[in-house]
């Protein structure tokens, strides 16, 4: 009987040695292999359309929202396109990724909406040797133009200029010429295109009236929530201010509730007059309640003029090197008469 349990016990130690060796064979069989990371090859599309590349900044705000949505309904597979989309998602070097990635695909046309002025040379100039022509979107580049086709987009600079001769003429029809004028400035993405040139417009303008003073000036990135907090921020520092310009609605909104909870009074009949860019359709609904005082138009429905040089070029014609979108300037007295045509 000793004997039989003997046995036993040496079979069953045998079969659990078996499994674990097993075991540990499996284990070391089954960890990964790393391989090195390569591009992707060229990829075969349908002929009769034409396949473009299309990297989005990200989903900073309405306004970017409006811009990809014109783009996603203006290149479609009806209207002669194989879109390929990339959300840039706030990140440069996603961007930059994403436009050797679509080199690597030999699309037919790339469009960049990039988030950064700067850093596209290289990848430029590997478009241009592989002969895909690039289409600047909105923001501009900094490199050199030879290697891009076109930009399209607004004329930031001019609608800085806009915002603040507006306030020239707001302050004379309201006999404050005179008066000391104290404003807050609420920037966009530093580095980009729109902030730049908003900017330069203002300073511009702002540096010909000796009584006008920037006493806050803070980066909210053009979004909601940081413009909430940029202007919590200024607000623990200053609450004497006459005028806050933003470099776009959302920020903007943000700001109202930092003043909001703040208990500022802000807009028409108060002592803050309002400004900001972009006359999203909520721009226009705090117009016509007077909370914002102006919007300057900074127009997204841009896919449209992208898709013009495409087919201009599939032509053999030549294109504009800048090309300008139509835009307005909207006012709380004016944007009832507008509202309904909004877009976006």
């Amino acid at each position: 009987m000793e004997g039989c349990l003997l046995k036993k016990k040496i079979t069953i130690l045998s079969i659990l040695f078996c499994l674990i060796l097993f075991t540990a064979c499996s284990a070391k069989e089954e960890q990964p292999t790393i391989r090195d990371i390569t591009r992707a090859g060229a990829v075969s599309y349908d002929d009769e359309l034409i396949t473009v590349g299309f990297v989005q900044t990200g989903k900073e705000s309405d306004w970017r929202d409006a811009n990809t949505n014109d783009f996603l309904n203006t290149f479609t597979v009806e209207n002669g396109y194989n879109l390929i989309y990339i959300d840039g998602n706030s990140d440069t070097r996603r961007q930059l990724k994403a436009v050797y990635d679509l080199i690597a695909q030999n699309v037919d046309y790339i469009i960049i909406d990039p988030i950064v002025e700067s850093d596209w040379d290289e990848v430029l100039l590997t478009a241009k040797e592989k002969e895909i022509p690039v289409i600047i979107s909105d923001r501009m580049v900094s490199a050199d133009p030879s290697l891009y086709t076109c930009w399209v987009g607004s004329d930031f600079h001019e609608e800085g200029l806009q915002a603040a001769r507006w306030l020239e003429q707001y302050l004379e029809s309201s006999n404050r010429s005179d008066e000391a004028i104290k404003i807050v400035i609420l920037e966009g993405t530093e580095g980009a295109t729109a902030s730049i040139g908003r900017q330069k417009g203002l300073m511009e303008e702002i540096s010909r009236h000796p009584n006008w003073e920037i006493v806050a000036q803070e980066c909210g990135n053009f979004t909601q929530g940081e413009g909430t907090t940029v202007m919590e921020k200024i607000l623990t520092e200053t609450t004497d201010f006459d005028v806050i310009i933003s470099h776009n609605d959302n920020m903007m909104f943000g700001a109202m509730k930092a003043m909001d909870q703040a208990g500022i009074s802000y807009g028409a009949g108060t002592d803050v007059i309002t400004i900001s860019f972009d006359a999203l359709h909520e721009a226009f609904e705090k117009m016509m309640t007077g909370e914002l005082m102006v919007s300057v138009e900074c127009n997204p429905l841009i896919a449209g003029l992208s898709e013009r040089v495409i087919r201009e070029l599939e032509s053999g014609r030549k294109v504009d090197p800048i090309q300008y979108t139509e835009e307005a300037v909207f006012t709380y007295l004016n944007a009832a008469n507008y509202v309904n045509e909004r877009k976006y």
